[in-house]
């Protein structure tokens, strides 16, 4: 999909489908999604808005959510969705999109939301994820590249995130205790069938006391299975997927 200059938010997300299989008009089968359209945006079929109040100006609505999962989507990931600047959730999950994640989706400070399951997507995982609200990073069967997460200070999503879920794709390298550390509020992690490697963190994820659902199988990790794992007060981990890894 291109990239342009775009001030609306129905040019934005119509950047999203511009792509779409066929060429077929969205206006067809679902309910807004063309430049003619005459329903408002925050109307249009997987599109959610609130209500903005501007400084000293009169009430607006701005999108918040856009969900359109198996959708037939095809292309890349448009960046104008960079734009959209009080985007909470973004759901393209099963569609089937090319390329790698924008940078400037990485960068929406309001992202609560990213799932990205089964899209096709190449590229390096994004390291820094500007929301400090980021609670779900949804990014399972593409064949995204790179390192899991290293240690950055400053970037925001690590305190924030929750959920992270990207078995099934291409992540090499160690997995980094000091990254591990920061991400106190993790509850499941999710990377099975990779290719990371080097010794489990024991000391980065033992000390994550809402770690429940731990999966690192099918990688090429070595050594023991960590005591800190099984730490009364620390993790207490409810479900641990270790097998197929060259542990002793």
């Amino acid at each position: 999909m291109t990239t342009g200059n775009t001030n609306k938010p129905e040019e934005a997300l119509l950047s999203l489908v511009q792509d779409a299989a066929g060429g077929k008009a969205w206006s067809t089968s679902l309910t807004g999604w063309s430049a003619q359209s005459s329903i408002p945006v925050c109307e249009w079929e997987g599109v959610t808005c609130r209500a903005s109040a501007g400084a000293g100006g009169p009430t607006s609505s701005v999108v918040t959510e856009v969900s359109l999962p198996s959708s037939g989507l095809t292309g890349t990931i448009p960046t104008e969705l960079g734009l959209l600047t009080e985007l909470e959730v973004l759901d393209l999950q099963r569609n089937m999109l090319r390329g790698s994640i924008p940078q400037e989706v990485a960068n929406l400070k309001k992202l609560t939301k990213l799932d990205l399951t089964q899209c096709f997507l190449t590229g390096t995982l994004p390291q820094r994820f500007e929301s400090d609200r980021l609670k779900s990073i949804l990014l399972a069967n593409n064949a995204i590249s790179g390192r899991f997460f290293q240690a950055d200070a400053d970037s925001p999503h690590l305190k924030s995130i929750r959920e992270i879920r990207m078995e099934n794709n291409l992540l090499t390298g160690e997995l980094p205790g000091t990254t591990l550390k920061k991400m106190t509020h993790l509850e499941t992690l999710s990377l099975s069938d990779n290719d990371l490697s080097g010794l489990i963190p024991g000391e980065g994820l033992g000390s994550l006391a809402s770690l429940h659902h731990l999966y690192i199988d099918a990688n090429h990790f070595v050594g023991p299975l960590p005591n800190q794992l099984a730490q009364v007060g620390k993790a207490q981990i409810l479900e641990l997927w270790v097998q197929d890894n060259a542990l002793s």
